[in-house]
């Protein structure tokens, strides 16, 4: 079953590649229309829920090690030699984000609300008074404000580097089990807090809908259904 929703989810982010504009793992958009770059978050955010719950799946398979810190790494010798070392393929993030709850931070502050613009882009006239003998100052706004379109083109070099992490992650779900169990390994040696809970929070995952909208939904669940289940006890015969 995983590697049907494995394959699925591989059909998913070969149309989220034609939608972006992305012919191979070399390419790079720079900048997308607003409405491609929403509508490629819209699939993107549950592709990367469901794949990382078949990682999960996948790594019930592997031993968990005891986990032991990496040496501390000293300052290279050729640094500032003017070096540059090839890009590396970008990592796919093993861990779900994490709920925002007010109640737990009492402290934190809250954003500041700006207050509502008027709909109205036409030049307004704001006159000030420098004081009252009879000669105001008149200051003439003539630049309308920026009016926010679904064409405006937007930055898309960081939702490109997610479409390729999830889709060499998809390519070698092996590579990525073993991240996973390093990870839990990580997380539970660590002391009490926040990075020692599970990789995957309690819940429902992250992009969840309840009204699905799109193929990658019903995978979602179903990845989800899957992974919540209690996993097979090791046979010691």
């Amino acid at each position: 079953m995983t590697e049907n929703y494995r394959l699925a989810l591989l059909r998913v982010v070969a149309g989220l590649f034609v939608s972006a504009g992305m012919t191979s793992d070399e390419t790079t958009i720079e900048k997308l229309p607003r409405r491609v770059r929403n509508a490629i978050l819209l699939i993107l955010r549950p592709a990367e829920s469901a794949t990382r719950r078949i990682v999960a799946i996948v790594a019930r398979d592997v031993a968990v090690p005891d986990y032991v810190a990496p040496p501390k790494r000293g300052r290279s010798a050729d640094k500032g030699t003017g070096k540059k070392q090839g890009s590396r393929a970008p990592q796919f993030c093993l861990i779900d984000p994490r709920k925002y709850f007010p109640e737990l931070h009492p402290n934190r502050q809250k954003p500041r609300q700006k207050p509502k613009a008027s709909g109205s882009t036409e030049p307004q006239i704001q006159v000030r008074i420098a004081g009252f003998d009879g000669a105001p100052d008149f200051i003439l706004w003539s630049e309308a404000k920026a009016v926010v379109t679904p064409e405006d083109e937007v930055t898309a070099i960081a939702l490109c580097r997610r479409l390729l992490a999830l889709k060499l992650a998809l390519e070698d779900m092996p590579k990525q089990a073993r991240r996973y169990v390093r990870e839990v390994s990580k997380r539970k040696a660590a002391a009490p807090g926040p990075k020692s809970v599970p990789p995957l929070r309690m819940g429902l995952p992250p992009g969840y809908r309840k009204k699905h909208i799109h193929a990658v939904d019903e995978i979602l669940w179903d990845c989800h259904c899957l992974v919540r289940q209690e996993p097979r006890p090791p046979d010691n015969s």
